[in-house]
């Protein structure tokens, strides 16, 4: 028995129109305090109705309300969407006067939690709908609606039924050993068992490209003291975001906004930029920088043109320190220097745009997009699990003829346990916890 819930579906704020949800199994007691047709006679299933809203001091708007019966609904359950005016003061009293005819107020991901339990979502596509709310850019609306399709869960359920048949293999050998049952040999075992964490790690090496489709990427400007980092975040940015002056150490906080490169919105961070310094607070400046840029897709590393002597020293511990890192070499402002840019750095003017466009094509060829338009997962939980599964199958494979059938014969059940968290077949509290905590309230 699902009790009544309640929440506002659209954005707080101002606007035209604004829509609040009720499901559960008995709305009838709740809505009949909060709602009215303007015409005689109740709420009809699948018919709008215009309504007035009201409390215990009366009217305070009208719309159109719906009712649809469970369980072919959204959530499986009863489900009214009832359509306001835009004021948040008329949601909110709305959203009250629900509560208090004995709904209760939604968790955030609740109503497609609900979806989950009642089987009218598995939760890959329950994740999908998070995915298709958040995307930032083209691309990650794509995938989020590809999830919708199932094709996740169709790429997974193969995967699944092999791990399935290899444990019942490995079972009939522990069961009835000696027997000639029609066992296939360990050769071929293998091979299945390899075909499966290969699989698993092919879905999973999309995570990186998938969650900068929907999540955005985060880009760094890093290097010594006056190599053009403000200009050139400024540049990218297209408005004047970071101060920008000749004396060195003008940037010593990290100045953040956001901007579109090519495809992608991206967050774009200006750093303090480095040198040996006695000031706390561009030492404080510079520690904050580098603690933040360990969380960054890219990093642009600006060296400065022309510079030598203690810059260049500089340059070279940065260059030195990023060796390992994700990043685009820039060599800016050849507008006033005639010096050659090292191999494979970009050559800028961040005075008059010159190699700006080289430099976003760089940084989207960088985060590898391009290359990845098969990834299919934006979610790190998705992610860790296959890769957990990849791993119960490729250490199943090295205990097959070490360990014996019956430690390969467990390492594969935890790895179907494995896809079952992934696909929601398994619905522990604390799995579907994790998955909705970051859904909006309302949804």
């Amino acid at each position: 028995m699902a009790a009544p819930i309640v929440a506002a579906a659209t954005p707080w704020g101002r606007s035209a129109l604004a829509v609040v949800r009720l499901t559960g199994d008995d709305l009838a007691p709740v809505l009949d305090r909060i709602l009215r047709p303007m015409r005689r006679g109740p709420l009809e299933a699948g018919r709008p109705r215009r309504i007035e809203v009201f409390d215990d001091d009366g009217v305070f708007d009208d719309g159109v309300a719906i009712l649809l019966r469970g369980p072919h609904t959204a959530t499986g359950h009863d489900l009214c969407e009832i359509t306001v005016h835009g004021n948040p003061l008329i949601v909110h009293r709305l959203v009250d006067a629900a509560v208090a005819a004995g709904a209760r107020v939604a968790q955030p991901g609740e109503f497609t939690r609900l979806a989950v339990l009642s089987g009218r979502l598995d939760l890959l596509r329950a994740e999908a709908i998070d995915q298709v709310i958040r995307a930032t850019s083209p691309g990650g609306l794509r995938l989020g609606r590809l999830g919708l399709t199932g094709i996740l869960s169709e790429r997974i359920a193969p995967l699944r039924q092999g791990l399935v048949e290899l444990t019942a293999e490995l079972e009939a050998r522990l069961d009835y050993p000696g027997d000639e049952l029609a066992l296939a040999d360990d050769a071929a075992l293998l091979t299945q068992l390899s075909e499966v964490a290969a699989g698993c790690r092919r879905l999973a090496s999309g995570h990186t490209a998938g969650r900068v489709l929907v999540d955005g990427a985060r880009i760094a400007l890093v290097g010594a003291v006056n190599a053009g980092k403000s200009s050139l975040f400024n540049r990218l940015v297209g408005q004047p975001r970071a101060l920008v002056h000749d004396s060195p150490g003008t940037t010593r906080d990290v100045v953040e906004a956001r901007c579109w490169i090519g495809p992608l919105q991206v967050t774009l961070l200006d750093t303090a930029g480095e040198r040996q310094t006695s000031d706390p607070i561009e030492a404080a400046g510079l520690a904050l920088a580098l603690a933040l840029i360990e969380d960054v897709d890219v990093l642009i590393v600006v060296l400065r043109a022309g510079a030598g002597g203690a810059t260049r020293a500089v340059e070279e511990a940065v260059l030195a320190r990023t060796a390992d890192r994700r990043r685009v070499i820039v060599y800016n402002g050849v507008d006033r220097s005639s010096g050659e840019p090292p191999p494979g750095a970009i050559p800028t003017s961040a005075l008059t745009g010159a190699g700006l466009q080289d430099l976003r094509e760089a940084l989207i060829a960088s985060l590898g997009i391009g290359d990845r338009a098969d990834a299919l997962i934006a979610s790190a939980r998705q992610r860790d699990l296959l890769l957990q599964v990849a791993r119960a199958a490729e250490e199943a494979a090295e205990a097959l003829p070490l360990a014996g059938v019956a430690v390969a014969a467990d390492l594969l059940t935890d790895g179907i346990a494995g896809l079952d968290t992934l696909t929601g077949a398994d619905t522990r509290e604390d799995v579907l916890d994790a998955v909705f905590a970051r859904f909006c309230v309302g949804k």
